[in-house]
């Protein structure tokens, strides 16, 4: 029986539209593959690492402070579930500014002497050059969550906790080269490389920056150990720091559009659903758009890290605008849609710290000009040229910033994220965004 001239029709203009469906999907795919091998050939011109192999810098074994890491990360420990529960206890009371109770104590000492093995390679760790933790030929996406994170925020917290007894007993010195050490230690992690490296680095310096005044509040601490701490307080590598995980993520981004080329990204089976000829087909069929969305993505990363390392004050407008232009992305961009996140939270606590390292260096400034002429400086151009080489500038303003004499102390802060001078009360938040609460940035002496 033949088959009416209608169906025959209708055969020949579907098989006509699916050839040119074909064709058009192999041009675009061709067009789209050459945009982004020129793409990818522009980017090695200019030294820009597109692999994981290329962000690692090299780390000869003997200079690799994660050699020694390892080992204090097995050392590390709270014992059992009473010790972590001391631990745990110790830390609350401590970072509300209560006295750990007199049975705590004895038992937080006993931990901490448990753990000196421990510090001592963390004491070594600030000695060498570099950090390479993960294997530098491994996928960057696959261990871009670091194991050491947890273990990494402990032994900063246990360093505070171990200094402050120091201090409390009168062994200030001790109580001095420990935080030195954990401010040696802790930006360590950041060469890892990727975003999460880098905001574990942030927290803990943070950490360190934001206890030591009140560590060593009312307390005499010598010339030489003020020059040390400030040394270690030094604001200037963290925007080269907070640059370098940016081009981590973006190697994460390329990895990641490389596997969804391949079929194997999760917004791919979440169309087409387990492996199957139809998620084949899909992958193959949406190569051309995924290749442009990796393409017109990439400047996005590149925009970041020239904004990381300006001022804050100066890049939260373009953040404001990257941040709703994320939300605004074409319906093709769903790869970049899911793996390219707001970096404002980051860019927000990296200013935090600047901050907050600000504001304890000027505070030993301070100390170290009472040091030297019997009382602490009428105004911040007091201590530049001698002790600064400028006036601290705020780096949520670009103003300077504030500083007060009060009664036989004084007090120096930031503004802090919401801009606002909230008298230097602080509402301390290192693991969120700290927006409509008191949040200046601040050290204080009372005498």
């Amino acid at each position: 029986m033949k088959l009416p001239k209608t169906l025959i029709r209708i055969g020949v203009v579907l098989l006509i539209l699916l050839a040119a469906i074909l064709l058009i999907r192999a041009v675009f795919s061709y067009a789209e593959g050459r945009k982004l091998a020129r793409t990818f050939a522009e980017l090695k011109k200019q030294g820009v690492p597109i692999t994981a192999a290329d962000l690692a810098a090299p780390c000869p074994d003997e200079d690799n402070a994660a050699r020694l890491w390892k080992v204090a990360e097995n050392l590390l420990t709270t014992g059992g579930k009473q010790d972590k529960e001391l631990f745990s206890r110790a830390w609350m009371d401590f970072s509300a500014g209560k006295p750990v109770s007199p049975a705590d104590k004895v038992a937080l000492k006993d931990l901490i002497v448990r753990n000196e093995k421990a510090f001592e390679f963390l004491t070594a760790m600030g000695d060498k050059p570099c950090f390479l933790y993960r294997d530098p030929n491994s996928s960057l996406l696959e261990e871009r969550f670091s194991p050491l994170a947890l273990k990494w925020i402990h032994a900063a917290k246990l360093l505070i906790l171990a200094a402050a007894l120091s201090a409390e007993e009168g062994d200030v010195q001790i109580a001095v080269d420990r935080i030195r050490s954990g401010l040696r230690f802790a930006p360590l992690v950041a060469q890892e490389g990727s975003l999460i490296a880098n905001l574990i680095a942030v927290a803990d310096t943070r950490m360190l920056a934001l206890y030591l005044g009140d560590i060593l509040r009312g307390r005499k601490v010598g010339d030489d150990a003020l020059l040390q701490l400030m040394g270690e307080l030094d604001p200037g590598p963290w925007p080269g720091r907070l640059a370098g995980a940016i081009r981590g993520e973006r190697t994460a981004f390329i990895e990641a559009g490389g596997y969804a080329l391949r079929g194997g990204f999760k917004g791919i089976e979440s169309l087409f659903g387990e492996p199957s000829i139809f998620r084949t087909v899909g992958a193959w069929l949406l190569r051309p758009v995924l290749k442009m969305d990796v393409r017109k993505a990439l400047p996005i990363y590149q925009e970041l890290e020239t904004q990381a390392r300006h001022p804050y004050f100066e890049s939260r407008d373009f953040l404001r605008a990257q941040a709703q232009g994320l939300e605004k992305r074409p319906w093709y961009a769903f790869l970049s849609k899911a793996l390219i996140a707001n970096f404002g939270a980051a860019f927000m606590k990296e200013a935090m710290l600047e901050a907050t390292i600000v504001a304890s260096r000027t505070g030993l400034a301070c100390r170290l000009y009472k040091s030297r002429t019997g009382q602490y400086p009428e105004n911040l151009e007091a201590l530049v040229p001698g002790i600064l080489k400028e006036v601290p500038i705020d780096p949520f303003t670009g103003k300077p910033f504030v500083y007060r004499r009060e009664g036989e102390g004084f007090i120096v802060y930031s503004l802090g994220s919401n801009e606002k001078d909230d008298g230097g009360r602080s509402t301390y938040m290192i693991t969120q965004m700290v927006m409509e609460k008191d949040d200046d940035c601040t050290w204080r002496e009372d005498r």
